[in-house]
């Protein structure tokens, strides 16, 4: 033959299987063909490494198996029968090895983990159900179910997966896809070449991002961009987050702009952004607002001016109430009439227009109006003193007349008698 391995039909699996020319079976079983593995070889080899591949085109045919459950294949892997599911194997270190159920392809590849894979140059699976794939990938003893994909890439915590060139992930349940990725945190994401994710839960996204130690929760998405503060984000290329709860879209140095943002709801118990067009609106309202209160302004001016003229006013009004009060008429309750007398001493009321002069009038009456009936009195007191004196001379020249006349009646009655004698 002209070629070191062959196909063969593998009538207990169901499957065509790929087997050794020239390898020798060593065990209980010694006409049962012992290197065999089934198609996945095949497809499994196409993500082999370069050193792996180099060494596949060099094997010596020195592959052993045994039926255990395991293959070895390449330059330095054996396959022993001592070697049983779960055991660790201390072999010579030019050689590659396998546990129980796992499978070693490669140039001193070793599966030393139970059910576990190392493919690749220099790969090895160490943890119980691990994958190394890769020249160098290496998943550590304590990185159960883990899987390094990758030259040098490692996995080395529960549930790991580290993906490409020199990518590592430490922390448990912790995912680095790229080269020279690190995510070194429980349940950390790292996506992008040197991405580097440090915190519990952190995402970093992108070319040289990080989340730094101290940061859980934070997101870093971008070329460049670095959350180093609890629960922020930081998106865009350069972008930095330094301070907790917050979401930036760039740095001290750098400012972008959030643009296409819908409206926000505008209550007192909002949380939305809001876009210029509102902002506009508000400033437009605000500067109306000045306007109105510049004019206010002056009109409270205005009325602070007026008010201290009101006030001047007001004092010179309340100073002449308290002159009027001290000089206005005073209801005497005693004598149920208003009393003009002030400080004890009798007063005048003056400057008081004539009053009507009728049956029905209740006017008061001025000094003028008096002074006229006076003198009307006055004149007719005159008058009728000297009506008196008429009439007393009346009454005499009366009396002298009824004396006239009563001598005249007696000389009438005598000269009636000398007439009757007559």
């Amino acid at each position: 033959m002209n070629r070191i391995f062959r196909v063969l039909w593998n009538a207990a699996t169901g499957t065509f299987v790929v087997t050794s020319e020239t390898a020798k079976s060593r065990g209980k079983k010694s006409g049962r063909r012992k290197l065999a593995v089934s198609a996945l070889i095949s497809l499994s080899s196409i993500m082999v490494s370069a050193d792996a591949l180099a060494n596949a085109g060099n094997d010596t045919g020195k592959g052993i198996g045994t039926e255990n459950g395991w293959i070895a294949i390449g330059e330095g892997a054996e396959a022993d029968s001592t070697i049983t599911t779960k055991e660790k194997v201390a072999e010579d270190p030019s050689k590659g090895y396998v546990a129980g159920a796992g499978i070693a392809i490669g140039y001193y590849s070793k599966a030393s983990g139970a059910s576990s894979t190392a493919l690749g140059g220099y790969s090895l699976a160490e943890s119980i159900g691990s994958v190394a794939l890769g020249a160098g990938a290496h998943t550590t003893s304590t990185a159960k179910y883990s899987m390094a994909v990758g030259t040098n890439a490692v996995a080395s915590n529960l549930y790991a997966i580290a993906l490409g060139t020199n990518a590592n992930a430490s922390g448990k349940n912790s995912i680095a896809l790229g080269r020279d990725t690190v995510s070194s945190a429980e349940r950390s994401l790292t996506v992008g070449l040197g991405a580097n994710a440090a915190s519990l839960d952190s995402m970093a996204f992108g070319y040289n991002t990080s989340v730094t130690s101290d940061a859980a929760n934070g997101i870093a998405f971008g070329s460049g961009a670095v959350t180093s503060a609890k629960n922020s984000v930081a998106i865009g290329s350069n972008s930095t987050a330094t301070e907790e709860n917050v979401v930036s879209v760039g740095s001290d140095a750098l400012k972008r702009k959030i643009v296409n943002v819908g409206n926000g709801a505008i209550s007192e118990s909002s949380t939305d952004a809001v876009n210029g067009s509102q902002l506009f609106a508000t400033n437009a309202n605000v500067t109306q607002n000045t306007t109105d209160i510049a004019a206010n302004t002056d009109s409270i001016n205005q009325n602070t001016t007026d008010i201290a003229t009101n006030t001047t006013n007001i004092n010179s009004l309340s100073d002449s109430v308290t002159t009027l009060t001290d000089d206005a008429l005073l209801w005497d309750a005693a004598s149920g009439a208003f009393s003009a007398k002030h400080n004890g001493s009798d007063s005048k009321l003056t400057n008081l227009a004539a009053g009507t002069l009728a049956a029905d009038s209740t006017d008061a009456v001025n000094g003028s109006q008096l002074f006229d009936t006076n003198e009307k009195v006055d004149k007719n007191t005159a008058d009728i003193a000297t009506n008196t004196d008429s009439i007393n001379q009346n009454t005499a020249d009366i009396t002298a007349n009824t004396d006239s006349i009563n001598q005249n009646t007696t000389d009438i009655a005598a000269n009636t008698t000398s007439i009757n004698q007559n």
